[in-house]
C-alpha cells in the first residue's frame, strides 16, 4: 500500500463561470479561467479571423473544440481543426492565426501563478 498522498480531483466549472474580456493584440475575445496547482486552465473563444500581432515564448497545452486555426512558427506553421490537441513548448516563439468561418474555440493549459 502506498503512502504517497493523492491530491483530490478538483472539478472546474466552466459552464457556470462569467466570461471575461480576453485583451492581446490581434486576438481580443473572451475567456474563462481558472488556476489550479499553478496551472492556468482556460476557455478560450477567439473571432473568426483573428491574428495575434506578438509572438509568444509561453509553452502552452491545448485541444481545440470549435474553429480552425494556424499556429505559426518562425520555421513551419501548423492548422489545427476540432478534435485536435497541441502542444508549444516553452520559449519556443508562435502566434496564432484564426480562419474567417467561425469563432476558434480552445483549452489552453500553461504554467502561470495565480494572480
Amino acid at each position: 500500500m502506498s503512502t504517497e498522498q493523492v491530491a483530490p480531483p478538483v472539478g472546474i466549472d466552466f459552464p457556470g463561470a462569467e466570461w471575461e474580456k480576453w485583451n492581446k493584440p490581434g486576438a481580443e475575445g473572451r475567456v474563462k479561467i481558472a488556476y489550479v496547482g499553478g496551472r492556468r486552465l482556460r476557455l478560450l473563444e477567439l473571432p473568426p479571423g483573428f491574428d495575434e500581432h506578438e509572438w509568444c515564448l509561453r509553452g502552452h497545452t491545448g485541444y481545440v473544440l470549435q474553429g480552425e486555426f494556424t499556429i505559426h512558427f518562425k520555421d513551419r506553421s501548423v492548422p489545427c481543426r476540432p478534435g485536435m490537441g497541441f502542444v508549444i513548448p516553452d520559449d519556443e516563439e508562435h502566434r496564432s492565426q484564426g480562419s474567417h468561418g467561425e469563432p476558434t474555440v480552445v483549452f489552453v493549459i500553461d504554467e502561470v501563478p495565480q494572480p
